[in-house]
């Protein structure tokens, strides 16, 4: 585990001072995450350290004592109900230091299964590093994914199912009618189709069945991608485990619903279809009705064969998701254009892929970049929408529009060749898309509006032009035009003429450089990293078995609800007018 240095010490003589001030001081140490270093005399530590230590530190505290002479110091350290002897051969004062260097960080090892259900590349972005963190703090984690797209963590063990992979892939290479991206109907029941084929392909699959019926294996905590897939938090049921939520996708009504939230906002929902961004009263009354709607799609599609699957392989119906989760981190925050009415147990941490090196650029693009006079456009539509997909209107008005520009233009795309690519444009499969981002000679980012990429952008300070495709695409470039660092354009109508008077308008107006740089500024500024907040919080779900004390009161919030507040409304105006 890693050394901890953050501690203070105390050098008291008796355990009557000393008792006393650990129970006041635990709460704050808790807040500001560090560990507590006591000194302590012979006589205090002798058989059963344990009698000396209030029950409720336990886990917050180290008791070191000393008893030797003053060239050879010996300090024994209580921590996780183990005994640990260090001997320091150093002069008075400098001992507490070094002995401070050695001591192991104060964390209660906790076994933790990982489900990633959807397989894509991006969501794994979000994943790794906050795995890779929790095996730091010392806890034991088991992942579930696919065979490919993740690679091997560090301490992490792996339980990899080939059905993941088989499934997605089928999806990837599907002939998909036009209609799923203009009817929430279709769109549902594709989804609800892909959704119980993944969580079959998880709740079948031998070598998870040989961990779950496994009694040796014990479970203190659960994290899930808190969507859709409602057999999965069975699991909760059947390991008598909190669920913690890891949210790539950003918030939206199901994540709140899933905490318990009986008042979620109207402005989230999970499709764009047929949603309004107006603020106007029938514009929100319009959208109450649009997640009304997606709340029937929810029962009347998702549901039903997620119980199937919870009575199959654990024999009952799934919890109904209502408050299921004891915290959900989402990949949003407050800065990024949109302020919204969290509970307590919705933890923001947008940026937490961010704590992964970012990848080199390679000598080509280093010197591409660097030699750009008039600046670099970027242009990705992401690490799932592949170019072979960009319809032909919308890939020849790029293709023209690039070649006029007197700035230069790195397009990732997937193939080797790039047919009609005019000279000011270089292509590669691979880019590192933060490093390149941070370049300076990077002055526009045209994106199909995927969450990652947006915060990658704002990290950066460099203005969009948004070219949504699917799901959260819209609502996503839709918040960053109204916080004035993006236009967006139709893909389905998109011309020449609009394409160059956007790209133009933004590289020519200061003023959407000059948001996107207060923007990053906003973000940057947090008291705590994203990944370190989530890692605390997961913690803290440990140490508090659930933290039940975050939820919501149900019983005092029942009738509080948005379609009520609504209809009121309603009524109100008509008996008015």
């Amino acid at each position: 585990m890693p050394l901890d240095l953050s501690g203070p010490v105390l050098d008291h003589r008796s355990p009557q001072q000393t008792t006393p001030l650990l129970r006041q001081l635990t709460p704050a140490l808790d807040q500001r995450r560090e560990a507590l270093w006591v000194l302590t005399p012979p006589e205090w530590l002798v058989d059963t350290p344990d009698r000396r230590v209030p029950a409720e530190v336990r886990d917050r505290v180290a008791v070191i004592r000393h008893d030797g002479p003053r060239r050879n110091h010996r300090f024994l350290m209580w921590a996780d109900d183990q005994l640990f002897r260090i001997e320091v051969k150093v002069h008075g004062s400098i001992t507490f230091t070094l002995a401070m260097c050695v001591l192991l960080r104060l964390a209660q090892s906790s076994n933790i299964l990982a489900i990633a259900a959807y397989t894509f590349p991006s969501p794994y972005l979000v994943w790794t590093p906050y795995l890779r963190a929790l095996v730091e703090r010392g806890h034991q984690v088991t992942m579930v994914s696919s065979v490919g797209v993740l690679d091997d963590i560090e301490g992490v063990r792996h339980i990899r199912l080939p059905q993941l992979d088989k499934t997605i892939n089928g999806i990837m290479n599907a002939e998909i009618s036009s209609d799923f991206l203009t009817n929430k109907w279709i769109e549902s029941a594709l989804g609800s189709a892909f959704l119980y084929n993944i969580t079959y392909a998880i709740l079948s699959d031998k070598d998870f069945q040989q961990f779950l019926t496994n009694k040796s294996e014990h479970v203190d905590l659960i994290v899930l991608e808190p969507l859709h897939t409602y057999a999965l938090f069975s699991l909760s049921e059947y390991y008598d485990a909190p669920l913690v939520g890891l949210a790539p996708f950003g918030p939206h009504w199901i994540t709140e619903y899933l905490l318990g939230n009986v008042s979620p906002s109207v402005y989230e929902p999970v499709s764009p279809m047929g949603y309004s961004h107006g603020t106007d009263f029938w514009s929100k009354w319009q959208n109450w009705w649009h997640i009304t709607e997606e709340w029937l799609l929810e029962w009347i599609m998702f549901w039903p064969g997620q119980v199937e699957l919870s009575k199959k392989f654990f024999g009952h119906p799934p919890p109904n998701g209502h408050g299921a989760f004891s915290l959900i981190l989402i990949n949003h925050h407050f800065s990024m254009g949109h302020v919204r009415s969290n509970v307590p147990n919705i933890i923001e941490v947008a940026g937490l892929h961010l704590s992964r090196p970012a990848a080199p650029l390679d000598a080509a693009l280093q010197r591409f970049l660097d030699e750009a006079e008039f600046g670099v456009i970027y242009f990705s539509m992401g690490l799932e929408i592949l170019s072979k997909w960009l319809p032909m209107n919308l890939q020849k008005p790029l293709l023209r529009v690039f070649a006029q520009l007197k700035q230069r233009v790195v397009w990732k795309y997937e193939l080797e060749t790039l047919p009609n690519k005019s000279d000011n444009i270089f292509i590669s499969q691979t880019v590192p898309q933060r490093q390149l981002l941070a370049h300076p000679n990077v002055k526009l980012f045209i994106t199909h509006g995927g969450l990652l990429g947006i915060i990658e952008s704002i990290c950066y300070g460099v203005p969009m032009l948004g070219l949504p495709v699917y799901f959260d695409q819209f609502k996503n470039m839709e918040r960053m035009r109204r916080a004035g660092i993006a236009e967006n354009l139709d893909t389905n109508s998109i011309t020449e003429e609009q394409l160059t008077e956007t790209i133009h308008k933004i590289l020519e107006e200061p003023r959407y450089t000059d948001k996107a740089k207060q923007m990053s500024s906003h973000l940057a500024d947090q008291p705590m990293s994203p990944l370190d907040s989530a890692v605390w919080w997961t913690d803290y779900v440990l140490r508090h078995k659930g933290a039940p004390h975050m939820r919501l009161d149900q019983e005092k919030t029942r009738y509080s609800t948005n379609g009520q507040d609504y209809l009121l409304m309603a009524k109100f105006s008509h008996l008015t007018t």
